[in-house]
C-alpha cells in the first residue's frame, strides 16, 4: 500500500487551479487550516496540548517575530531529496535498499540539526551535580588504531555514569559480533556497534553471553588484531586525521576520579558487563561508531594535526556544549556529501528502523560517535533530529549529561508505548495473561485454524519472540474528522400510519431521564512478531499482526500505523468500515473496533514541526492509531490455480462496487496487497480503505499530486497526469493491472525480455518538480489494439487477457491525449514554454523563393498541386477552451466506465475447466535472459546537499501545523530558494563544492571524485 503523506499540504509547485479541471463539486474541502498560537513542547516525546485561538495566516516571506531568547541560534533541515526507484521485479537489498531508507519517501528530507545544549534542554531529566560529576570517567583515545578499540573505551565511558547515578533500569553493552536469539540471526541481518539496553531479567537472559564463549571470544579478537591488516573502512594511514595529540582535549588531569580508563582496550574488553549480544528487541538507545571519518553519516570536526598546522581546531567541551553553535558545522552541510557518507547515513537509518520495527516505540534516542566527537539523536515517525557535534572525551561533556538523564529515566521516558505491556516470561503478569499467552500460542495446534493461518502464528510466537498485550479505545468520530454527508444513509422517515401511539405520562409520574451513554471499554489483544511491516521509519510505517482477541477468545487481524491528521480532510479508517457496514456492504473484513492509541490523537509526531520545505509539501502530523478486524485473510499470490484468481478479483470488484454504489466510497489504493482470499470461504476480501474519498469529495483534485494509490498499479492516466481529478475508471483500470502482474509473475509468457516488460508497464517514471510522473508505457499499450503479451499455451487465460485488453483499448480509443497534456501536464516551466519570435527577424528574400518554387513547378516530379500557405496556424484548442468543454476529457466510457463489464470478464472463468496452470516465479525462472547484471556501484544522492543551515532570519511561520515553542518559540525550515532536484551549483552560485560535490566526467557514482580542500588526496594518504 502507499505510505506518503497522502494529506500533505501542497505548495504552488505543481499544484493545478480548481478552474483547470473540475465544475463546482456537491461538496468541496475546506482549505488546511491555519496554525494556532504556538503548541510548544518543552520536552521530546510529550503529548501536544490543543489551544482555541488562531491566527491569520502569513505570507511565506513574512519576518518571523522571535524572541531575544533565541536570538543567534542556527538551525538546519532538509527539503525533498528522491529516491531511487524500488523494483517489483528485483527489489533492493543490502546497501541498495539503504538508499531507498534515505531518499525522497525515507529520511532524505527529514533532518534537522539544533545545538547541543537545545537539545539537552528538551531531554528529560535533571542534570549531574559537579560532586557527582567527579565520579565519571572520560577517555583517552590516544592509542585508538581501529574503530573495535573505541568500543570498551566509550562502553567504560558509559558504564561509570550509570554507576554514578545507581542506574537500574538500563544497562551499556558493546554488541559489534554476536547476535542474540531473537529471530535477527541470519548472516544478512545488522549489527550495530553497541547500545543502551534494559536491565530487566527477559533482557538480561537474551543478550548476556556466557562466560566461556566470552573468553574465547576475547582470545579470538586478540589473535585477529595481530594478524589483520585492516580494511579502508575501518583504518587509514593518516596520522593527522586519523588520531589526536591534543592531551588537553583528550585527557583530564583533574583528580583521580577523572582519569580517564580508555588506554588499555584489552582491560576494558575484558569486563563482563559491557559485552554482550545485539537484540533489537531490548536495545534502548541504540549506539553507532565511526572511526573512518569517510563513512560518517554526519559532517564531524577533524583532529588537530600534531605540528600545529592550521586546520580545524578542536573546541574546548565548554564551547562544545554552550549556548551557540560551532562556527564550523553551522557553516556547512551536516550531512556530507561523499558516496561513504551516504552509505553510512543509510546504515544507521537502517539500525533505526529495526528499532522501531521491533519494538513498540513512539520515539527513540540515540547516540553517534566519531572517534572523539559525537552528535546526540531523536527520532519519531516524523523525522530525527540531531544535536551539533561535541567532544565527549572529557566528564563533563554533554554525552555524559545526556547518559545520567537516560539512567533515570522511565520506559516511557525512554519512548516506549505505556499502553502496550510485555505478558511473556514475566513473574508480575497475571494468571489470567498467562493463560490468555497459552491459548494464544496453543492456536498453532488448533485443527478449525487454517493451516497457513497455524503456521502465521507460530511464526508470530515463536521463542524468543516477546509477547504483548495491546489496547484499543473504540473511538467515535472526532468532530473535525467525520463525513461531510452524515447521516449516511440518512434515516427512513417515520410511518405515523404504523406506529403505535405513545402512551400519555401520568402529570404525576416524573419524566424518566434518559440513560447516560455507556463508557467505551478498552478491548484488549495479544500480539507477537508483526506478520507485515512496511519497514519504513517515517510516515504510516503500517504493522500488521496476527493477534488474539482476549474478549472473543479468537485469532484476529490487527493493523497498527501512524495516520495523517488534516483536520476536515482525514478521517479514522474504522468509521469507513462502520459506514460502508452500515450501507450492507459484503466482501470487506469485519470491524472488531478501532481508535487512536491511548485517546483521541494522544500519541503524535512532533519533528514535523521543525521541518519545513520551501516549495514542497509540508510533512503532516500523525496520530498513532490501532484497528482490529475478525478476518484473517491469506496472500493473494497464494492463489492455486488463475481460475480461482479470476474469481477472487471477481469478488474483489464486486466489494469495491457495492461500496460505491451504496456507500459512495471510492478505495483509491488497488494493489495486490489490498486484495486477500478468505481461506474459510475462498472468496476475495478488499482491505485497506485508509486512502479512500467519498464520491462528494473526488471533483476536489488531488489533495497532493503522486500520493494517490500504490504507484506500480496506478491507471495510465493516473499515472501519467497526476494532478488529474480521481475517477472510478482508474480503480477498474488498477484491478486490471493488478491481474496482469500475476499473470507476468506466475504464468510463462511468449515474449522475450520478460524484465524489460515488467519495468516499462509498472516502473518507468520521472521526476518532476518534485512529482513522480509515469511515463507514457501503460498508455501506448491502451492505446494498441493489440495485447502487450501473450502467455503460452493456454487458450482460457488468453482469452480473458483479450477481453481486458479490447475493453481498455475501447475506452482509451476516444480519450484525447493532447488535451490531457494542455490540461494536466507536470512540466519544468523552461520546457514547457513556447518559444518566442527574434527580437530581429531574417529578411526574406522573396524573389528567391518565387524562383525555387516556378522551377520546381515544371520539373517532371512536381506534384498534382501544393499547398499555397505554408505558415503554420496557432493551437486551436488552448488550456482555456479545453477547461470549457461540457464533459471533462478524462472521464472514460465504456468498458472502464462501470464494473459490470469487467465483472462479465473475471467471471466468465467459472464455467472454464481449472487448470494447474500457475507457475514458478517466472521473474526468477527467466532472470537468466535478462542483460548480464552490472555489479553494484553506489551513485552519489547528494543527500549531504539537503542540509543546508538556515539562520533565524529566515525561519518562516508553518501553515498548517503545530510550532516548537519552548524555548522562544523556534521553529526550523531550510532556506533552499530553488528546487531540491537541483543538485548541483546554479548560474552564478559562487558558492564553493561540498565534499563529494566535485564533477567526475568518468561515470557517475564513482568514488574517485576530487577530494575536499580540507583533506588530502587519497594517493597522499596511501603513501603516508
Amino acid at each position: 500500500m502507499a505510505d506518503d503523506d497522502l494529506f500533505s499540504v501542497s505548495t504552488a509547485i505543481g499544484e493545478p487551479d480548481a478552474a483547470d479541471h473540475c465544475t463546482p463539486p456537491q461538496y468541496s474541502l475546506p482549505s488546511p487550516p491555519y496554525p494556532t498560537t504556538s503548541i510548544p513542547f518543552t520536552f521530546f516525546g510529550e503529548t501536544p496540548t490543543t489551544t482555541d485561538s488562531t491566527s491569520p495566516p502569513q505570507p511565506p516571506n513574512a519576518p518571523e517575530t522571535t524572541n531575544t531568547e533565541s536570538a543567534g541560534i542556527q538551525w538546519s533541515a532538509t527539503p525533498i531529496k528522491h529516491q531511487p526507484n524500488s523494483s517489483l521485479v528485483a527489489p533492493p537489498t543490502g546497501k541498495e535498499r539503504n538508499l531507498d531508507l534515505i531518499g525522497r519517501a525515507g529520511m532524505g528530507p527529514r533532518w534537522c540539526e539544533m545545538p547541543v545544549d537545545v537539545f539537552l534542554s528538551k531531554v528529560r531529566g535533571e542534570l549531574p551535580t559537579e560532586e557527582e560529576r567527579k565520579l565519571f570517567k572520560g577517555a583517552d583515545l590516544s592509542g585508538v588504531k581501529l574503530e573495535k578499540d573505541i568500543y570498551p573505551i566509550l562502553t567504560t565511558t558509559i558504564h561509570s555514569v550509570f554507576t554514578a547515578a545507581h542506574a537500574q533500569r538500563v544497562r551499556v553493552l558493546e554488541t559489534p559480533t554476536r547476535r542474540a536469539d531473537d529471530g535477527h540471526r541470519t548472516r544478512t541481518d545488522t549489527l550495530n556497534d553497541a547500545g543502551i539496553y534494559l536491565n530487566i531479567a527477559e533482557a538480561v537472559k537474551v543478550t548476556t553471553i556466557k562466560e566461556q564463549k566470552k573468553k574465547s571470544r576475547r582470545k579470538g579478537a586478540r589473535k585477529d588484531a595481530k594478524k589483520s591488516t585492516g580494511e579502508d573502512a575501518e583504518k587509514t594511514t593518516d596520522g593527522d586525521a586519523e588520531k589526536t595529540t591534543d592531551g588537553d582535549a583528550q585527557k583530564t588531569t583533574d583528580g583521580d576520579a577523572e582519569k580517564t580508563t580508555g588506554g588499555d582496550a584489552d582491560a576494558n574488553a575484558a569486563e563482563p558487563s559491557h559485552v554482550g549480544l545485539r537484540s533489537w528487541h531490548w536495545v534502548a538507545v541504540p549506539i553507532e561508531v565511526k572511526h573512518n571519518h569517510e563513512h560518517a553519516a554526519f559532517r564531524f570536526i577533524k583532529a588537530p594535526s600534531a605540528a600545529g598546522s592550521d586546520t580545524q581546531k578542536e573546541p574546548s567541551a565548554k564551547a562544545s556544549s554552550s549556548a551557540g553553535p560551532s562556527n564550523t558545522s553551522s557553516k556547512k552541510h551536516f550531512i556530507r556529501n561523499t558516496i561513504n557518507n551516504q552509505e553510512g547515513l543509510g546504515q544507521f537509518v537502517e539500525y533505526m528502523m529495526n528499532v522501531f520495527d521491533n519494538q513498540h516505540r513512539i520515539f527513540s534516542y540515540a547516540i553517534y560517535v566519531w572517534d572523539y566527537m559525537a552528535r546526540l539523536c531523536f527520532f519519531d515517525r516524523g523525522g530525527g533530529v540531531i544535536s551539533e557535534e561535541f567532544s565527549w572525551t572529557t566528564p563533563d561533556s554533554p554525552l555524559h549529561d545526556f547518559v545520567w538523564k537516560v539512567a533515570h529515566m522511565s520506559e516511557a521516558q525512554l519512548g516506549y508505548d505505556t499502553t502496550v505491556q510485555r505478558v511473556s516470561n514475566d513473574d508480575s503478569v497475571s494468571d489470567d495473561d498467562k493463560k490468555a499467552v497459552d491459548e494464544f500460542k496453543g492456536m498453532t495446534n488448533n485443527s478449525n485454524v487454517h493451516e497457513m493461518i497455524r503456521s502465521f502464528v507460530e511464526d508470530a510466537t515463536r521463542e524468543g519472540q516477546p509477547i504483548y498485550k495491546v489496547h484499543i479505545i473504540p473511538m467515535a468520530a472526532p468532530p473535525d474528522e467525520g463525513f461531510p454527508d452524515d447521516p449516511f444513509p440518512k434515516p427512513p422517515p417515520a410511518d405515523e400510519s404504523s406506529s403505535a401511539p405513545s402512551p400519555t405520562p401520568s402529570p404525576s409520574t416524573p419524566p424518566s431521564p434518559s440513560p447516560p451513554p455507556a463508557p467505551l471499554k478498552p478491548r484488549s489483544f495479544l500480539i507477537g512478531k508483526p506478520y507485515f511491516s512496511s519497514h519504513s521509519l517515517i510516515g504510516r510505517c503500517t504493522r500488521g499482526y496476527i493477534a488474539y482477541d482476549v474478549h472473543g477468545k479468537r485469532l484476529c487481524f490487527l493493523k497498527d500505523y501512524w495516520r495523517p491528521y488534516v483536520p476536515n480532510r482525514t478521517r479514522p479508517e474504522h468509521l469507513v468500515y462502520e459506514r460502508m457496514a452500515r450501507c450492507g456492504v459484503e466482501g470487506i473484513p469485519t470491524l472488531i473496533c478501532g481508535g487512536d492509541v491511548g485517546g483521541t490523537r494522544a500519541q503524535m509526531t512532533q519533528i514535523q514541526d521543525l521541518l519545513y520545505h520551501l516549495g514542497h509539501a509540508l510533512p503532516v502530523p500523525r496520530s498513532h492509531y490501532r484497528m482490529a478486524t475478525v478476518e484473517i485473510g491469506l496472500p493473494l499470490e497464494s492463489f492455486t490455480n488463475f481460475k480461482q484468481l479470476a474469481l477472487v478479483f471477481a469478488d474483489a470488484v464486486f466489494a469495491h462496487f457495492q461500496a460505491w454504489t451504496k456507500a459512495k466510497v471510492l478505495h483509491r489504493d488497488i494493489s495486490i496487497g489490498n486484495i486477500l482470499i478468505d481461506p474459510t470461504k475462498l472468496m476475495g476480501l478488499l482491505i485497506d480503505w485508509d486512502l479512500c474519498r467519498l464520491e462528494c469529495e473526488l471533483e476536489s483534485g488531488p489533495t497532493e499530486p503522486d500520493r494517490t494509490g500504490t504507484f506500480q498499479f496506478r491507471s495510465a492516466l493516473a499515472a501519467c497526469f497526476p494532478r488529474k481529478p480521481y475517477r472510478l475508471s482508474d480503480d477498474i483500470e488498477s484491478f486490471i493491472h493488478a491481474f496482469h502482474y500475476l499473470v507476468l509473475k506466475y504464468h510463462p509468457i511468449e515474449q522475450n525480455g520478460l524484465r524489460q516488460l515488467v519495468e516499462s508497464m509498472y516502473e518507468s517514471h520521472s521526476f518532476v518538480q518534485g512529482i513522480k510522473v509515469g511515463d507514457e508505457s501503460k498508455l501506448r499499450f491502451f492505446l494498441n489494439s493489440l495485447p502487450p503479451f501473450n502467455v503460452c499455451a493456454n487458450d482460457v487465460l488468453q482469452s480473458i487477457l483479450n477481453d481486458l485488453h479490447k475493453g481498455c483499448y475501447e475506452s482509451y480509443r476516444d480519450v484525447d491525449v493532447d488535451e490531457m497534456r494542455t490540461l494536466y501536464r507536470v512540466s519544468d516551466p523552461g520546457v514547457a514554454e513556447e518559444p518566442r519570435p527574434l527580437s530581429v527577424d531574417v529578411p526574406v528574400n522573396t524573389a528567391r523563393t518565387e524562383r525555387l518554387l516556378a522551377a520546381f513547378k515544371q520539373s517532371d516530379n512536381a506534384p498534382t498541386s501544393t499547398s499555397t500557405n505554408r505558415r503554420r496556424t496557432t493551437r486551436s484548442t488552448t488550456k482555456a477552451d479545453a477547461t470549457a468543454s461540457a464533459t471533462p476529457t478524462d472521464r472514460l466510457s465504456g468498458f472502464l466506465s462501470n464494473h459490470g463489464p469487467l465483472l462479465e470478464v473475471l467471471t466468465s472463468y467459472e464455467y472454464e475447466e481449472g487448470l494447474d496452470d500457475k507457475k514458478d516465479n517466472q521473474f526468477e525462472v527467466r532472470a537468466k535472459e535478462n542483460p548480464l547484471p552490472v555489479p553494484y556501484r553506489p551513485v552519489n544522492y547528494h543527500i549531504g546537499s539537503l542540509s543546508t543551515p538556515s539562520t533565524e532570519n529566515d525561519l518562516h511561520p508553518v501553515l498548517g501545523h503545530r510550532r516548537l515553542g519552548t524555548p522562544s518559540s523556534l521553529r526550523s525550515f531550510s532556506s533552499f530558494s530553488q528546487s531540491s532536484d537541483i543538485v548541483g551549483p546554479i548560474p552564478g552560485d559562487k558558492r564553493p563544492f561540498d565534499d563529494g560535490d566535485a564533477i567526475n566526467l568518468s561515470f557517475p557514482g564513482s568514488e574517485d571524485v576530487n577530494p575536499p580542500p580540507d583533506e588530502p588526496p587519497r594517493a597522499e594518504k596511501r603513501k603516508r
